[in-house]
């Protein structure tokens, strides 16, 4: 089944997603409610978005999604609106972060914005070194992009990961602001396959693919018959 395309019209209001839901074990309580529980970086991700359907393209994109997904059959490649917590890149001369929507608008009206190194929103972050399967630290080569903080989210490949921790200080130039190089980072959850060196990590727009967590959720109620809002569960497909 091939996997559904997210309908950008649906933007949700709300939204929690956990990138690493399930990463300690245990066996549960002893008859003296000694309980031991360990780490496990083997986590998955989670999501629920609230979603406005409030004109009526919109009820129909997601009487249409919902359908062509087939309840807990189909997958679907969709993330986390992230927004001004993105890495993005800052302009050398105002001090100010280039967005994508900004980045979009200045191309509009003359392309040579986006060609210049100075002001295109383009990011671009990739591995420095092989990266094996089930690893937990990775080393980020940045060639453009502002400062990595933990708590980023990031994609590689169709997979959602968390910066946990950086492992060493982050290149910065004279100014003070973010410069080309390389920075060690932890990572949770573990890497799910090999990646070889130089391979993406998508910082503006992480995504993962995703399916629904039950074939009961997502039921339209549309008051007055007309709009409404759907509430939508989503678990990381493997």
């Amino acid at each position: 089944m091939a996997t559904v395309v997210w309908n950008p019209i649906l933007v949700p209001s709300t939204e929690r997603w956990n990138a690493n839901k399930g990463a300690s074990k245990g066996g549960g309580r002893s008859i003296t409610n000694q309980e031991q529980v360990i780490a496990g970086p083997s986590g998955y991700a989670t999501a629920s978005m609230t979603i406005p359907v409030n004109t009526r393209e919109k009820v129909l994109a997601m009487r249409a999604m919902l359908a062509s997904l087939d309840g807990r059959a189909g997958t679907l490649l969709v993330g986390p609106c992230e927004g001004h917590r993105v890495p993005w890149f800052v302009d050398p001369l105002t001090g100010g972060a280039i967005v994508t929507s900004q980045g979009d608008r200045d191309a509009a009206r003359d392309p040579a914005w986006d060609a210049n190194a100075d002001t295109s929103a383009d990011l671009d972050f990739r591995l420095f070194a092989n990266a094996a399967m089930n690893v937990t630290q990775v080393t980020i080569q940045r060639v453009r992009g502002g400062l990595l903080i933990p708590g980023m989210l990031f994609g590689i490949g169709q997979r959602l990961h968390i910066l946990a921790a950086l492992t060493g200080p982050d290149p910065v130039d004279a100014g003070g602001l973010a410069a080309p190089g390389t920075v060690g980072a932890v990572i949770r959850p573990w890497l799910r396959g090999d990646y070889p060196a130089g391979t993406a990590l998508e910082f503006a727009k992480p995504r993962c693919l995703m399916r629904r967590a039950s074939d009961d959720d997502a039921e339209i109620e549309l008051q007055l018959s007309r709009f409404g809002t759907v509430i939508l569960d989503l678990v990381e497909a493997f």
